[in-house]
């Protein structure tokens, strides 16, 4: 027989075997045993979640034919046939490779066919995200009104990039990284049963290295089962992985401290004739300057460090909020980078520079970031005032009648991104030069007031108007709104100036720290 591998031979067979995700499984098993079936549902998360395990689970459950508590009895001869992928009314298409119009075509010519065996007919589109703007316009009247018998499941990694109207069709389910705990446990049970002989340091840095994807995880442990003939160590999977092993990681932050520039080139220079894989290397040194910072704070890491963090005692705490700023950078700039080794090296020598520089010089740049920081704030907090004195309802029905056309612009180079971020987005407040937007989550807001300018030329290509734009997230708006509420009440909101902030902040223009906010500091047209 052929070597099954084992991400294959572990896949769930049953709900109960599918790891991290309680809360989704509960509801699934409840609306099959319920009988409160929906003709469309969508599963989004990070790659090797248990998105497509748990629609395959799904679509085996519904048509049990001894179906117990929700979940199937893999015994019944549909079971049976689900599990010999020989079950003709389970079909599964790859939208990656299956994106076009005339795919969506035929599957809207056979939905009109009975099940020949089944309940119900399943279609499961992954990675649905793939599929066209044509194809996703000829998808949806079928997803939105299909026969009875029929079940679509849509799994994608990537949610943003599916129409609103596609979308809003859809029960949606949001799976969520595997937390290590889950990991390990459901790793043992693989190590246990294969008989593989593994090191706890080894298993350890499987489980960090696969970013909450159980699926990359069993992934890796396979490769190395096979690598390995006798026992996997930490440095089998420091091989395999691309990935660089603690010894390194220590004499690297040790030459960063002491800034021996040449040593630190040729480490870098090493590690790229190795093949080394330094987006890899960059989030392991994420995680290790982290553990530094709760290691200077006396924060109990329960044995979540693989390296000796003494290493650190030499660097001041301020130095480990620049290493963390560091990596995180290069980190981002890694991930569209195709000379990963130059960029890697370009962002280690000016961390260096970073780390040259004097402490009085440091907290003079903060002090200057700092007083910035807060006159950004007044100024939004001024900018929110005046576009709520002169926002309408009928303002806000008119941007919001228009919103969903930036679903058009996800397919643009130019402006899928901050498209995509957008339709995250939701519009609370519109005047007739203004709109207040809020976003659910801080990380959205950092990343939509990086595309400002974008954003800004978006909505005038969409309404027409050279909007002023405030973003604050939905939290701050729920805490703001009651104040503003009370003051339109009694009368109280007037338009206030902002020409006087704005020529304190250019004041300190010559600091590099307020090219991250020149959208907001320009003077715009009135």
């Amino acid at each position: 027989m052929a070597y099954q591998t084992l991400y294959r031979k572990y896949r769930p067979k049953t709900f109960d075997l599918v790891y991290g995700q309680d809360t989704i499984v509960k509801t699934l098993k409840n609306v099959i045993k319920n009988k409160k079936l929906s003709h469309a549902y969508l599963f989004t998360g990070p790659r090797g979640t248990g998105k497509t395990s748990s629609a395959k689970l799904f679509a085996k459950a519904i048509n049990c034919l001894n179906n117990h508590s929700g979940d199937a009895c893999n015994e019944c001869e549909n079971c049976k046939s689900f599990n010999n992928n020989s079950n003709p009314d389970i079909i599964e298409i790859d939208a990656a490779s299956n994106n076009g119009v005339d795919e969506i075509r035929e599957i809207k010519n056979k939905v009109g066919l009975v099940p020949s065996m089944s309940k119900y007919k399943v279609y499961i589109i992954d990675e649905v995200h793939m599929l066209s703007i044509g194809a996703f316009n000829a998808l949806l009247k079928t997803l939105e009104e299909p026969p009875e018998y029929v079940i679509f499941i849509l799994a994608t990694t990537e949610p943003q990039k599916l129409p609103v109207t596609v979308i809003s069709r859809c029960q949606r389910f949001d799976f969520k990284c595997i937390t290590k705990q889950n990991m390990k446990q459901c790793l043992n049970n693989i190590i246990e049963k294969e008989k593989i002989n593994i090191d706890d340091d080894a298993l350890n840095e499987i489980i960090d290295n696969s970013n909450g994807g159980l699926r990359d995880a069993i992934g890796m442990l396979d490769q190395a089962f096979a690598f390995c003939d006798d026992k996997i160590t930490l440095d089998d999977i420091q091989e395999l992985s691309g990935t660089i092993s603690n010894s390194e990681i220590i004499a690297f932050f040790k030459k960063l401290k002491l800034k021996t520039y040449d040593e630190i080139i040729e480490m870098i220079k090493k590690w790229s004739n190795k093949g080394k894989d330094f987006f890899l290397i960059s989030q392991k040194l994420i995680n290790i300057t982290r553990n530094a910072i709760l290691y200077k704070k006396n924060i109990d890491l329960n044995n979540d460090s693989l390296i000796d963090l003494s290493v650190f005692d030499d660097y001041k705490e301020s130095e480990l909020y620049i290493l963390i700023d560091s990596f995180s950078e290069m980190l981002n700039k890694l991930q569209f980078s195709y000379q990963k080794n130059l960029i890697f090296e370009i962002q280690t020598i000016k961390l260096m520079d970073q780390l040259n520089v004097s402490r009085e010089t440091l907290n003079d740049e903060n002090s200057f970031e700092n007083e910035l920081y807060k006159l950004i704030l007044q100024l939004k907090d001024i900018r929110i005032n005046n576009i709520l004195k002169n926002s309408s309802r009928s303002e806000l029905k008119n941007v919001g009648e228009l919103w969903d056309n930036l679903n058009s612009y996800l397919i643009e180079e130019k402006y899928k991104k901050c498209a995509g971020i957008l339709l995250k987005c939701k519009p609370v407040a519109a005047s007739k030069k203004g709109l207040l937007i809020t976003l659910p989550a801080q990380s959205l807001l950092d990343e939509i007031e990086k595309e400002y300018d974008l954003s800004k030329e978006l909505f005038n290509k969409i309404f027409d108007l050279n909007y002023k734009i405030v973003y604050i997230t939905s939290e701050y708006w729920h805490e703001i709104r009651p104040k503003y509420v009370k003051l339109v009440k009694n009368n109280e909101l007037d338009i206030k100036d902002e020409l006087h902030l704005l020529s304190e902040i250019k004041k300190i223009k010559n600091k590099t720290s307020v090219n991250e906010f020149k959208e907001l500091i320009e003077m715009e047209a009135k």
